[in-house]
């Protein structure tokens, strides 16, 4: 075989693989950064698949905490809620010893004589008051039947000596009707008429009374 011979029969396939090499050569560099890269990534996916039960319980036991801190919190309020109901009962029979005391101040003393105009007064007296106190109830578990307990305790720092400016907010908040607000006001100041001995306490007075706390449901 002749070199002409040979060079025509292998100057093809010499070429191509002169060729693939040439290309292995210039590519070589980037095929490594690629591979190294790879391996880096695959190397950092390993290691946080690794650590990721770790994380897990981090975050197992941050949710129990938050569960246990929001049942915490759950309790709180409930015992705030009993405080509150608490301080609000003490503020009634506070209101309820003042109105005592200012009704045995006040009320018409005892007879000295056995004059039975006199005793009928007293007996009166008693009967009157025994009503206004009884609607005086009602309205204050009017306000304790308010559901919304921020609108409920605004009537707490309210003063009880007369029900003029309590009667309007409870019809505002449908505690009281109109109607009943009206008898509320008109016993209250006839109460207070007769607590100053302003006018005598007669028969037709209790009747008054009946008629009105008639006209009060509860």
């Amino acid at each position: 075989m002749t070199f002409q011979t040979f060079s025509e029969h292998w100057a093809g396939p010499l070429s191509n693989v002169v060729m693939v090499l040439l290309a292995i050569i210039l590519l070589y560099p980037v095929i490594w950064k690629l591979s190294i890269s790879q391996m880096s990534a695959a190397f950092e996916a390993l290691k946080t698949a690794k650590d990721l039960p770790t994380y897990l319980g981090h975050i197992t036991e941050a949710s129990e905490r938050l569960q246990s801190l929001n049942r915490e919190i759950g309790g709180l309020r409930e015992k705030l809620g009993e405080l509150d109901t608490i301080q609000e009962e003490l503020e009634i029979a506070n209101r309820r010893i003042a109105d005592l005391q200012k009704l045995s101040e006040e009320r018409p003393p005892e007879p000295v004589a056995a004059e039975p105009e006199e005793i009928d007064e007293v007996r009166n007296w008693e009967a009157v008051s025994e009503i206004w106190f009884e609607v005086k109830d009602i309205v204050e578990d009017r306000i304790g039947g308010i559901a919304d307990g921020r609108i409920r305790r605004k009537y707490n720092s309210i003063p009880r000596y007369t029900y003029e400016e309590i009667t309007p907010l409870l019809v505002r908040d449908n505690a009281l009707t109109a109607a009943e607000a009206e008898v509320v006001n008109d016993m209250d100041r006839t109460f207070r008429s007769l607590r100053n001995r302003k006018t005598p306490v007669t028969p037709e007075r209790v009747r008054e009374f009946q008629g009105w706390r008639a006209r009060v449901g509860g």
